[in-house]
């Protein structure tokens, strides 16, 4: 049997955050509900055609946008549509849900699903940050994350980091207050200048810092580190045994299939990405693949470059052997004490990964087949953004 992971984008929210770069649409339409899931039936259905072999879904994540606004009925639904393929033995299945969305009746379901991981999307528990961002009240999020570590041993925590307005103090308070419920898992995100502007952005993107930034995220790295979590990915920390089985799937080059406007595909060696429009994907019934997906034209030494990127992303980094440079390059990265060298693999440290794109480029410009930096290659902030939502 084939482990092909997979990945169902909901594209619903209730309102439009304006640091969010993630396809979504800020709407509770039941109508527009009922097209996305007939479209994404017809979708399943053809890409089960498509794989044609006997193959199962060891993992399973679903995520948007916010799923957990759909109609319970919906989740259901979306769950029986795929159970045939989830592994019967130890399969994660994870599910995204905003924290005012979830009460007892969201979390029963939930269980009885099948789901037996969840990601909050906390972003902070300052009332100051969490006000900026246009998300719900700290309490609210306490209130969650009670409720979810009462049902759920396996959780993670979103955290934002760079708010504009943001103090140590704050961060702080931010983490102590998380710590209360000692989560298993935490996924830790930098706001950058220059975000994607949308309608809803209001110059927000403008008064972000990066260096406020940067010494955030340094900061939580030490203090997550010391508290026993395994910085096991750029943006990702995790107690032993909790590492995200579904994301390593993706920087360890496994396949998956994703669904739903704007997921992304991996499949014997190919890529694909499906638009970004509900609407668009609503009407291309019946269901064509064609009619939704393109192909990511990528020759081979942007492949290159993109499986370095992917590798050096985690703590099991990229083995020197497969470099096409000289031994000065990695010698330099070691020096500026941007990365180290474990058991012939290069590995980046912390400091490194807050200029991971200047670190692939400077590890991958000089290959057998000449220089392959520039405008096309795969940047950090979009392999984390893409790979975040299936890519």
């Amino acid at each position: 049997m084939r482990p092909v992971s997979l990945y169902v984008h909901v594209p619903f929210c209730r309102r439009r955050c304006q640091y969010c770069t993630f396809y979504h649409v800020p709407t509770t339409d039941p109508r527009l509900e009922a097209a996305f899931l007939r479209a994404l039936a017809a979708e399943y259905e053809q890409a089960e055609d498509e794989i044609g072999e006997a193959f199962f879904f060891p993992t399973v994540f679903i995520g948007g946008g916010t799923p957990s606004v759909l109609d319970r009925r919906s989740i259901e639904e979306i769950i029986d549509l795929i159970a045939p393929r989830i592994a019967s033995d130890g399969a994660e299945l994870t599910i995204e849900v905003n924290p005012e969305d979830v009460n007892e009746v969201l979390l029963d379901m939930l269980v009885r699903s099948g789901f037996n991981r969840i990601s909050a999307g906390v972003q902070s528990m300052s009332g100051p940050a969490q006000k900026s961002l246009g998300r719900c009240e700290p309490d609210v999020n306490h209130r969650a994350l009670g409720q979810i570590k009462n049902r759920f041993a396996n959780f993670n925590v979103d955290l934002l980091l760079g708010v504009p307005g943001g103090t140590p103090r704050k961060l702080m308070k931010t983490l102590k207050r998380i710590e209360e419920f000692n989560p298993p898992h935490l996924s830790v995100y930098c706001l950058e200048p220059g975000g994607v502007l949308g309608p809803s952005s209001n110059g927000f993107f403008e008064s972000v810092d990066q260096e406020q930034s940067a010494d955030e995220y340094l900061f939580v790295c030490r203090e997550l580190e010391e508290r026993g979590y395994h910085h096991y990915e750029v943006s990702n920390f995790a107690r032993p045994g909790f590492e995200c089985r579904h994301n390593l799937v993706y920087w360890r080059g496994g396949e998956y299939l994703g669904i739903g406007p704007s997921a992304h595909t991996y499949l014997a060696g190919e890529r694909f990405s499906n638009i970004a429009s509900i609407e668009a994907y609503t009407r291309a019934q019946p269901m064509s693949l064609g009619a939704i997906r393109r192909h990511d034209h990528r020759d081979h030494s942007q492949r290159r470059l993109e499986t370095a990127m992917l590798a050096l992303r985690t703590s099991e980094g990229l083995a020197v052997e497969d470099l096409h440079v000289s031994g000065s390059v990695v010698d330099d990265l070691v020096g500026e004490r941007l990365a180290r060298i474990e058991q012939g693999r290069i590995v980046v440290n912390d400091r490194g990964y807050l200029v991971l794109d200047e670190i692939v480029q400077r590890l991958c410009r000089q290959t057998d087949t000449g220089d392959h930096g520039g405008a096309d290659s795969l940047t950090a902030k979009e392999s984390n953004d893409r790979l975040n939502k299936g890519f």
